[in-house]
């Protein structure tokens, strides 16, 4: 099986921020996966990063917000070597609302 790097974004959160300012209302992610096909690189990769904002989840208490609407932005097939030793991607970028 190939690995895929899968760029999402996701919006419909409100996540205070640290300094105070207003709350990141979404954000972009980069989630590295080994699927068969295209369609499901996105779906593990999408499911990976909604387990994180489900109740349990590390995102879950501070979100006063809802659980993300998340949408692939794109997705590329990488080398194995690439995918197998590669860094895994796994942090947020996180925007306001401007």
């Amino acid at each position: 099986m190939p690995f895929f790097r899968v760029m999402l974004s996701g919006a419909g959160i409100s996540l205070p921020c640290e300094d105070g300012s207003a709350p990141a209302v979404g954000f972009y992610t980069t989630r590295d996966v080994h699927a068969s096909s295209i369609e499901q690189a996105a779906k593990k990769a999408t499911d990976l990063v909604l387990k994180q904002w489900l109740p349990g989840g590390c995102y879950a208490a501070a979100n006063h917000g809802e659980v993300p609407t998340v949408t692939l932005d794109k997705s590329w097939q990488v080398s194995f070597l690439f995918g197998l030793l590669g860094r895994k991607p796994s942090g947020y970028v996180f925007y306001q609302n401007d």
